[in-house]
């Protein structure tokens, strides 16, 4: 295998170079089996650092791997490490295992772990995790094969983040040595996971292709298939053909406004979970007036989200309410939280009350905004739908589709204007929690500063509750805290929420071994897939 595989890479990538399109499956050695994986759009980087989105999260989980990780359950369970313990969620202790191999046959020292982590510290690094790891104040090597990270505030959820591409170790010889090429094409990476990177698999805007890491440390989870091969395919009835055709085997987010075709292609198995995200509108509150809570409220009485959610979302998720998660988050005290939201703000469709609140605001002859989304079919037709709707109270609505890519720049805030402002209006955008947990859905989308904070948002009253339910121990009472951070942000809604989604794949009948979770975002491994008997 070691002796073909350079030879089948070379074959599907020059393929893929000529055609630039996945309507037609590579031709490749017969004896190199491989999995192919329909994806939106490109990956942003060949780093963990930078995995924190729906496209480039699925190739480097398969790459990389974390001190921990979630179970098919949702748990919490030891990985890189062989275990963990906590002192009062401020010191954490890690026992790093002593067999780890990275894919060029390297065993994984202290020296890498420790590195990776202190990576997401480094400025120069501008690791979009960042945010997870405000509270670090210190990352050391504290044992012959112990590690601690110390924060400076207690946080009930810290060990959570590790479980994702935050915990994720790269080699620390190769990342110095490749410098400001770590990441690209050229550079790649390595890590410890089932597959490898192979310097030229990434081709912009087509595809990424990984192979089979013949040097995994875990023989027991090693992966079936020779190599991966990630096929960007951007528009969306070719990505559906592509499956249904036999040219790819799987969908990582089969598109929404195609779901029912699929559900009834006998050749397509559907998984689907409930999952920890959100479909949202941000108000960019870098600019006036996206910055008043006023028009926020007179857009979210002047659409009517039901009625999207039964004729255009149907299968794809279920119909909003004014909170920011869906009930599936909330782990602790669901009950609780089913009363609070019982009892919680609603903004129904009122077209008359979004005209009044549009006077208020000092709109009353109406508004012009543009709205930005992606090239998702489901999304865009949301986008008419709102347009539509938003013209009836005066607002009129301009609509800007960018590409999968750019889109992912301007949510965390990478493509800004001439005043190194968020680019946007009104952002189109997704979300799903890191971890089964209402704040991981709270820090990145609310707390000030956050990358992730897509509506440039701050109230310092709410980042302090923010901060504060991370250092409660009592699962009651920070319930209570994060009711009263809920409070703010049910009044001054600095985003509405479109529809939370449900989480799916789209696989061949060919394949089989491929499950879905509501936290797939930490968990997409491809590793257990094999041929359907």
């Amino acid at each position: 295998m070691k002796k073909r595989l350079p030879r089948a890479l070379a074959a599907i990538l020059a393929l893929m170079l000529a055609s630039c399109t996945a309507t037609s499956a590579p031709t490749q050695d017969s004896d190199i089996k491989t999995l192919r994986i329909g994806i939106d759009s490109d990956i942003l980087k060949l780093d963990p650092a930078y995995a924190y989105d729906f496209t480039t999260n699925p190739v480097i989980n398969q790459i990389t791997q974390g001190l921990l990780f979630f179970d098919p359950n949702n748990q919490l369970s030891p990985h890189l490490a062989s275990s963990w313990s906590t002192q009062d969620n401020i010191e954490f202790i890690f026992q790093i295992r002593d067999d780890v191999v990275f894919s060029d046959g390297a065993p994984m020292q202290m020296e890498d772990v420790a590195y990776s982590l202190n990576r997401h510290l480094d400025p120069n690094v501008a690791s979009l995790l960042a945010g997870n790891f405000a509270r670090v104040e210190s990352i050391e090597q504290t044992g012959e094969w112990e590690l601690t990270i110390r924060l400076s505030d207690a946080d009930a959820t810290f060990a959570n983040v590790l479980g994702g591409t935050t915990g994720h170790i790269v080699q620390k010889a190769f990342c110095e040595e490749a410098g400001s090429n770590f990441g690209s094409s050229a550079g790649g990476l390595i890590g410890t996971g089932p597959y490898k990177y192979s310097s030229g698999g990434w081709l912009t805007g087509t595809s990424v292709v990984l192979e089979r890491n013949e040097n995994y440390w875990n023989e027991a989870d090693a992966g079936y298939y020779d190599v991966l091969e990630f096929l960007v395919i951007k528009e969306e009835a070719t990505r559906v053909n592509a499956l249904a055709n036999g040219d790819v085997d799987v969908l990582t987010m089969p598109p929404a406004s195609l779901l029912e075709g699929m559900y009834a292609d006998s050749s397509i198995t559907m998984l689907e979970s409930p999952s920890y995200g959100l479909v949202f509108m941000a108000f960019n509150h870098a600019k006036e007036p996206f910055d008043n809570p006023l028009v926020h409220k007179a857009i979210a009485h002047g659409i009517d989200f039901a009625t999207i959610a039964s004729t255009l979302v149907k299968r794809a998720g279920s119909a909003p309410t004014s909170l920011p998660f869906s009930l599936d988050m909330a782990a602790s005290e669901p009950a609780r939280w089913a009363e609070y939201l019982a009892n919680a703000p609603v903004y129904s469709y009122n077209p008359e009350k979004a005209k009044e609140l549009l006077s208020e605001a000092g709109y009353e002859s109406g508004l012009e905004i543009s709205l930005m989304t992606n090239e998702d079919g489901l999304r865009n037709s949301i986008c008419l739908a709102i347009q539509e709707q938003l013209d009836a109270i005066g607002v009129k609505v301009n609509i800007n589709r960018v590409s999968g890519d750019e889109h992912t720049s301007y949510q965390f805030g990478e493509i800004l204007d001439s005043d190194g402002l968020r680019a946007y209006d009104i952002l189109m955008a997704g979300w799903s929690g890191d971890y089964p947990d209402i704040s991981s859905t709270l820090q990145p989308l609310y707390l000030g500063g956050q990358t992730a904070n897509a509506a440039a948002y701050s109230n310092a009253a709410l980042n302090e509750l923010i901060e504060e339910q991370l250092r409660a121990v009592d699962p009651s009472q920070r319930n209570t805290v994060l009711m009263q951070a809920i409070d703010i942000i049910t009044e001054e809604m600095p985003y509405l929420v479109v529809f939370y989604p449900t989480r799916s794949y789209a696989v061949s009948n060919k394949v089989t071994g491929i499950g879905t979770t509501a936290n797939w975002f930490a968990n997409v491994h491809f590793q257990d897939a094999r041929p359907a008997k």
